[in-house]
């Protein structure tokens, strides 16, 4: 048997895949409390709490109503925001995370933390798993699939985040799953495929609300059918896609059940209106009037090189093709141009997807927070054009193949070594061309991933206790002392940054709510030293200033 032979072999009888998702489950379940705990995780469990009470109550349930409002009651801080008046979030992780931590009568705050950190990485593994079969749907190469799989999987900031982003990263993975059965439907039009479509499109939106695209796109196709004289699409797949869509979406999001659409409006408002600062190349931005390139920065600079190129290439392939149809397009067969097949169509979702968010995303100052996490869902358009280019490599170099394969364990190679690089950090991750100077003037640790590891951090290299400490940035780090066990908390006192001239230690995850060069808030008082610094690659995660002796 040839090499060549060998090989086909090999992948058509599944003896790569399943090695790969096994791999990758088991160092999850190894790593996954290796990670740190972000700022908003309090909030999202209060949230779960507080609408699984909602709904004990709602169906009169007096054990689990009794239970969830202890849990409820015990979740305080004086900078957290109040539940009752920020309710307006998706419960499809919070609820579940809640209601598990209560039957396996989760008491301690590590824990139920590294519960929900598992239940993310669950998600995104079966994600992962939907994101194998659509590839596999489109491309019909089982090659092809599995070197996209492993791209998708080591892409670094998605690898980081599937171990604590429970809202990004659960709607990355939901949309996921909604694609995956969106082509379902474009190969057939059964009930099963229309449900199941509706329930993860519901389910997505819920999380984010950008995941009403996809129905809206369902919509489109079909106008255009109707526009070319075409009946891919039927009105009955349309009137019971929007009907079950709407359906589930009420009876999985608690907040709409007094009201659908002013809690709609209210969920998509809180979404938008959310403003802070932004250091962006050193300069500060309010969050609703970022550079109209801030997007597209961000993402070249926080991806790897070989996920860029094989973007470039399949887009710019994609695009060519899809240009030269369209100046072909003949009156009548308007349909028939922009696709030619079932798999052209699904190649044209994908790249709707891309073009309509990355436009509204980039031009009308949509607020994206510190980084761009709220937008990692184009993740899964950037990667599909990335395999687009892998499946036209390989299908114009099919006697080349084990150079490409050879070619292509090099590259992977080179990812798991940046990814062990970044360890715990990936969701920090910048690629390899970006110099310090960019990295030092933009906000690295938004997320406050590095709290938890400072105060560890100090009570093992710190002998005399208690210890004094302020944060001298923009971050509540008073949320972790939680975390640390009783003998731990007792040797750590943490100020308020008006007290900072008082205490032992000053920590700066480098996030700041005003602009250092005009305000002198965050200065380092002159009694402090630089004590510390933790980089990875030449990326400064936090600081630590000690007081002098002097």
């Amino acid at each position: 048997m040839s090499q060549n032979k060998f090989l086909n072999f090999v992948v058509n009888k599944n003896l790569f895949i399943v090695p790969v998702f096994l791999l990758f489950f088991i160092l999850g379940t190894q790593i996954y409390d290796d990670y740190g705990f972000y700022i908003d995780e309090k909030f999202h469990r209060a949230n779960g709490f507080y609408w699984l009470n909602y709904i004990a109550n709602f169906f009169a349930f007096e054990s689990l109503s009794q239970s969830t409002g202890i849990k409820l009651e015990s979740i305080n801080g004086f900078t957290l925001p109040d539940i009752a008046e920020f309710n307006a979030y998706g419960v499809i992780f919070d609820l579940p995370a809640a209601y598990l931590e209560i039957k396996l009568n989760l008491d301690d705050p590590l824990t139920y933390y590294k519960l929900r950190h598992f239940l993310v990485f669950v998600i995104f593994f079966i994600g992962s798993i939907f994101f194998y079969k659509l590839i596999l749907n489109r491309f019909e190469n089982r090659l092809v699939s599995v070197l996209g799989i492993v791209l998708f999987i080591l892409t670094p900031r998605i690898f980081g985040d599937s171990f604590w982003n429970n809202k990004d990263i659960v709607f990355l993975s939901l949309y996921l799953v909604s694609i995956f059965f969106y082509f379902e439907l474009i190969n057939k039009q059964s009930i099963k495929n229309i449900i199941l479509f509706s329930l993860f499109a519901a389910l997505s939106t819920s999380v984010r609300f950008a995941g009403i695209f996809l129905p809206i796109s369902l919509l489109f196709f079909f106008i255009i059918d109707k526009l070319s004289g075409r009946k891919d699409l039927n009105f009955k797949t349309i009137l019971l896609s929007i009907i079950s869509f709407l359906f589930i979406l009420f009876i999985t999001w608690p907040f709409l059940w007094n009201n659908f659409f002013d809690g709609i409006l209210s969920s998509l408002s809180m979404e938008m209106t959310w403003e802070g600062k932004i250091n962006f190349l050193g300069k500060y931005y309010m969050s609703s009037n970022l550079p109209y390139y801030y997007l597209v920065f961000w993402i070249f600079i926080s991806t790897p090189l070989v996920h860029l190129i094989l973007f470039i290439f399949g887009f710019t392939n994609y695009l060519r093709r899809a240009i030269l149809r369209f100046f072909s397009v003949k009156a009548q067969s308007f349909h028939n141009d922009l696709w030619r097949s079932k798999n052209e169509k699904k190649d044209f979702l994908i790249f709707i997807n891309l073009i309509f968010f990355m436009s509204i995303l980039s031009f009308l100052n949509m607020n994206l927070y510190n980084g761009w996490r709220l937008a990692y869902f184009l993740y899964i358009f950037i990667i599909y054009f990335s395999i687009y280019g892998i499946y036209i490599l390989i299908i114009k170099n099919k006697k080349k193949i084990k150079i490409i394969v050879s070619v292509s364990l090099i590259l992977i190679s080179f990812l798991v070594y940046r990814i062990s690089l970044y360890h715990p950090y990936q969701s920090l991750y910048f690629n390899f061309l970006v110099p310090s100077s960019i990295k030092d003037n933009v906000d690295v640790d938004y997320t406050g991933l590095s709290g938890f590891h400072f105060l560890k951090y100090i009570i093992k290299n710190e002998k005399n206790f208690p210890v004094k400490i302020a944060v001298n940035s923009w971050y509540p780090l008073w949320r972790m002392n939680e975390l640390l066990r009783d003998e731990e908390k007792k040797k750590i006192k943490i100020l308020s940054h008006d007290k900072k001239f008082e205490v032992d230690y000053l920590y700066s995850n480098r996030i700041y709510d005003v602009d250092k060069r005009f305000y002198k808030k965050y200065d380092i008082p002159s009694n402090f030293e630089k004590f510390f610094e933790y980089k990875i690659d030449n990326t400064i995660i936090y600081e630590i200033y000690k007081r002098s002796k002097k």
